[in-house]
Formats: structure tokens, C-alpha cells, sequence
């Protein structure tokens, strides 16, 4: 096999497998425009057995945009209500419903520095 055959393979190995990755670790969701009473109306649907990606396009439109970036911890707090789970004193975790390949529940994670001031937010999977 010829040098530029094997280079060409590795380029086409190395495409396939990112392609892969991006695949199965970012959300398969649209982006969809935030709403207070929507996001709060889906809460509970969130965190049923197989829910689908109810709140995770909202979630996608709040860290693309950065609109929570900056604000406090109280201000998060009467934003987006209370968080899904029980949160350590730096993050605050808002349940999407299943928004991953493999059906696993994601969480919209919100961290805030030392002075309560959010620092983050970014969807991991549970």
C-alpha cells in the first residue's frame, strides 16, 4: 500500500470515528426559544421513564445565547425555578429528559463561582 493510500485511510478512519463521538455526546434536540411556563410545565414529564428530549431544546437556546451567565444564584434560581436534583453549593442540575443516543437522562448543569455567580452551563448525560 502506497504512503498517500495509508494517509488517506487514517484521514478517513480519523473523520469516521470524530464523526462518531459528535454523534453519541451532543444532543439530539433542536434548539427551540426558552419559556418560563413551558420549562416549568415540563419538569415532572422530565424525569419519566422515556420523556424524550422535553426541556433540552430550551436548555441548548439558554447556553448558546449565555442568558444565564453572570446571574446570581437567587436569580437562577427564580429564572428557571428550583433545580431537579439536589445541588452542591457550586452547580445547580435541571433535568432534560433523554436527549442522548442511548436513552440515558441529561442534565443541564449551571456552576457559579466562589461569589454565587454563574461561571457555566453545559448539558452532561446522568
Amino acid at each position: 500500500m502506497s504512503m498517500i493510500a495509508r494517509i488517506t485511510a487514517a484521514l478517513i478512519l480519523v473523520i469516521v470515528i470524530g464523526g462518531i463521538y459528535i454523534n453519541f455526546t451532543t444532543p439530539h434536540t433542536e434548539e427551540q426559544s426558552f419559556d418560563p411556563a413551558l420549562w416549568n410545565e415540563l419538569k415532572k414529564e422530565s424525569m419519566l421513564n422515556d420523556p424524550g428530549c422535553v426541556r433540552g431544546g430550551m436548555a441548548l437556546s439558554l447556553i448558546r445565547n449565555k442568558r444565564l451567565t453572570g446571574l446570581k444564584k437567587y436569580e437562577v434560581d427564580k429564572f428557571l425555578g428550583e433545580a431537579t436534583t439536589p445541588s452542591t453549593t457550586n452547580e445547580f442540575r435541571y433535568s432534560l429528559g433523554q436527549c442522548h443516543w442511548d436513552w440515558k437522562h441529561s442534565s443541564m448543569v449551571v456552576r457559579f463561582n466562589a461569589s454565587d455567580v454563574v461561571t457555566s452551563t453545559f448539558i452532561e448525560v446522568e
